[in-house]
């Protein structure tokens, strides 16, 4: 951001405001604000509302018992009786009177037959003309009460002689006898028609005599077993009076009905017993409960960030950051379970990018599993919320934990994405959720990563303006060596420039062998000296074709020439808005080191006189991160291999080991949480890097001057009268 533009003037004003209240004030009223707005998002579920609550209306919000409550569901009572009923089959009676009237009947319709035949054939015999068998089959298809049967059966029937018409009588009552013998209902008819069928085909009879037989005989077979009305009403009462009462237990704070969710009639049976159908009450004793929870989780924020988040409990900015991230992400975990929405939403991944790229993985870690807590006391108890939050959100941390540049963060969302659809579709199954659900679990994770890249692109960029953090990608804007101070140091003071490059090459290198923050360290590197600006050729480095002014000045004088190197590079930094951390690896990459070269000059001068080695010390702070204090070493290392007039690879290791050991001696390491085993680390990574320093270049002839010596190096102009 502009510092001379307006949105730039407001920032600076209110973080000027800010600044003046008291560090511990500051995080003490930051501490309750948050337990009071965590507080308030979180039990907001649990308050009273009001509005009629309907079968068949779509709650929009949770509804929780107040109470403990054991009753009886007088509507799903009933409805289990109806089923019970309603399942019973109908019942049936044996008639024993079907069988004696299926026998008269046949036997009456066989005689009839037999007297239209014999009949037809005398008038044929007194009219003297032959027996005319279709008119005898026309009146059999005509005898009245008598069943249907097809043409084809009368016209047989009319041709038989009166023996053969004899026999097909007796064959069909016997089948007739033999069918009804046992139970024949309405259901089995057509069943017991084919068995008559088959019957007859078993008697000695022609194949026209049999197809007639089965015609008539089928049109006359009824069901012996009939409805019983009167017991199957008795069964029926019986079964529904063996269902006892439906008793319901609902639990206090036991989760009735949840966001999207149809009321359905026990639903509504639950929430009038409980007395909530005219709007929801107020779970007081949850709410109580929930205002413990908070307390805690503030309670264990505050200590976790007092014992090992030194950079978060002494910046208001990163207090800052802590706290409105845990809020923001809570209130969205709010939102989401809101109908028509879902908790399956909540981007957790985003809140894992912008954590890590803000403050580290540790912390960010933390606030992951806080928010997703909080989503989990606001969702209810389905296991699916949290673990698509947990694992959303604890990818993101470790995908973006060397995130560069804006396209790695995309890419890192993208692969968090993919985790979260996973764990989605996977979490959905353990409830053993249908193929529906999980799809629609998919589409809100899917709409989950996309919120969670667009999201953590977007704030990240309103944090980095507000706050002005040294997220990676404003280190990697701030690397630049078009940035305007960066080109007036390569111009003012091009020694110390290719000075702060070397140094952030084996810097980044340093801290990348520590798990240190290596952007950082480069970039911190590339600032450090740029308070030399004011007077470059004060200092060794830039003195081309001058004489050294120290020459001419008392080192008292020089003292201050050169001390004020680090409060001129604080202004500078300051004024052109860089980041606090790189403000503070100005401030501190000289510690309360002893300027040697002047203090023995000075003590030189007095003869006989005291002198104050704490005069001759930098006014600075020391290192109070692993940064500040790879960049000082790497400072003081630089510089003195490069002053070597015999670089040697042993005389290289010997200077970084005598300066290592006179900063730990010093005392200058310690407040930078710098272990032994980091030390030891950066310092073969110094022994490697700088071992290019021991090279030779051969030396080429030239027409004006004899060919120097093989092997014989140009001595280095020393760095001792103006090192800074």
């Amino acid at each position: 951001m502009n510092p001379s533009s307006l949105p730039g003037r407001l920032v600076i004003s209110v973080r000027r405001l800010v600044n003046a209240v008291d560090l511990k004030v500051f995080g003490f009223i930051m501490a309750a604000l948050t337990f009071v707005a965590l507080w308030a998002l979180l039990a907001s579920v649990h308050l009273p509302s009001s509005g009629d609550l309907k079968v068949g209306q779509v709650a929009t919000d949770f509804v929780r018992a107040p109470a403990s409550l054991t009753f009886t569901n007088s509507a799903e009572t009933q409805q289990r009786r109806q089923q019970a009923a309603d399942n019973v089959a109908p019942v049936l009676s044996f008639d024993p009177s079907v069988l004696p009237k299926v026998t008269r009947d046949v036997g009456t319709y066989f005689d009839t037959i037999s007297g239209i035949v014999s009949g037809e054939a005398a008038s044929a015999q007194a009219a003297g003309q032959p027996y005319n068998p279709a008119r005898a089959a026309q009146r059999i298809q005509q005898i009245p009460g008598a069943p249907q049967i097809s043409a084809a059966t009368a016209s047989t029937l009319a041709g038989l002689s009166p023996d053969r018409l004899a026999a097909v009588r007796q064959a069909v009552l016997d089948a007739e006898q033999r069918i009804l013998e046992g139970n024949v209902t309405d259901a089995s008819l057509p069943t017991d028609k084919d068995r008559l069928k088959s019957l007859l085909e078993t008697m000695p009879l022609s194949q026209a005599e049999m197809d007639a037989a089965s015609d008539a005989g089928g049109a006359y077979l009824a069901p012996n077993n009939i409805y019983d009305a009167a017991k199957t009403q008795q069964a029926r009462d019986q079964a529904s009076a063996g269902v006892p009462d439906v008793v319901v237990t609902v639990r206090s704070g036991e989760t009735i009905l949840s966001p999207g969710q149809v009321i359905t009639d026990a639903d509504m049976a639950t929430l009038q017993a409980l007395g909530l159908t005219g709007g929801r009450g107020g779970d007081y004793g949850a709410i109580a409960g929930i205002g413990l929870l908070c307390l805690i989780e503030v309670t264990f924020v505050a200590f976790y960030v007092r014992s090992f988040e030194r950079r978060v409990r002494e910046s208001r900015a990163y207090m800052f950051i802590v706290v409105t991230l845990l809020l923001l992400f809570t209130g969205l975990d709010r939102v989401a379970v809101i109908a028509p929405l879902s908790p399956l939403v909540v981007p957790m991944a985003a809140l894992g990018m912008l954590g890590t790229m803000m403050l580290q993985t540790r912390l960010s870690s933390i606030l992951v599993v806080l928010a997703s807590v909080n989503l989990a006391i606001i969702g209810g108890s389905d296991p699916q919320y949290i673990l698509v939050a947990l694992f959303g959100g604890l990818s993101a941390v470790f995908l973006v934990t060397n995130v560069i540049h804006r396209r790695d963060l995309l890419k890192a969302g993208l692969i968090a994405s993919m985790v979260v659809a996973a764990t989605a579709v996977g979490a959905s199954q353990i409830s053993h959720g249908s193929l529906s659900q999980a799809g629609s679990s998919l589409v809100w994770a899917l709409g989950n990563g996309f919120l969670s890249i667009v999201a953590a692109m977007g704030l990240i960029t309103i944090y980095e303006m507000v706050f002005n953090l040294p997220t990676p990608l404003k280190l990697l804007e701030l690397a630049d060596p078009t940035r305007p101070l960066l080109k007036e140091l390569m111009m003012k003071a091009p020694g110390t420039y290719n000075h702060s490059i070397i140094m952030g090459n084996i810097a980044e290198t340093a801290a990348e062998a520590i798990g240190a923050n290596p952007l950082l360290a480069r970039v911190g590197a590339y600032y450090h000296d740029i308070g030399k600006l004011n007077r470059p050729d004060y200092f060794i480095e830039n003195q081309f074709h001058i004489k050294n002014p120290h020459d001419r000045l008392t080192p008292g004088l020089s003292r201050l020439a050169i001390t004020a190197h680090v409060k001129d590079g604080v202004r500078l930094a300051r004024d052109e808005g860089l980041p606090p951390d790189i403000v503070d690896i100005i401030k501190e990459h000289h510690g309360t080191t002893v300027l040697q070269y002047f203090y023995h000059k000075a003590k030189e001068t007095a003869g006989q006189g005291q002198v104050d080695e704490e005069t001759y010390r930098y006014a600075g702070q020391k290192p109070a991160s692993r940064e500040a204090a790879i960049i000082m070493l790497a400072d003081s290392v630089e510089a003195a291999v490069r002053s070597l007039k015999n670089p040697t690879i042993r005389n290289i290791k010997t200077v970084i080991r005598d300066i290592f050991d006179q900063r730990l001696r010093d005392g200058q390491l310690s407040e930078s949480q710098m272990t032994f085993g980091d030390l030891e680390k950066v310092r073969n990574v110094f022994e490697k890097s700088l071992r290019g320093f021991g090279a030779t270049r051969i030396a080429y002839p030239s027409k004006r001057e004899p060919e120097p010596q093989a092997g014989r190096r140009p001595v280095r102009p020393t760095r001792a009268g103006g090192a800074g």
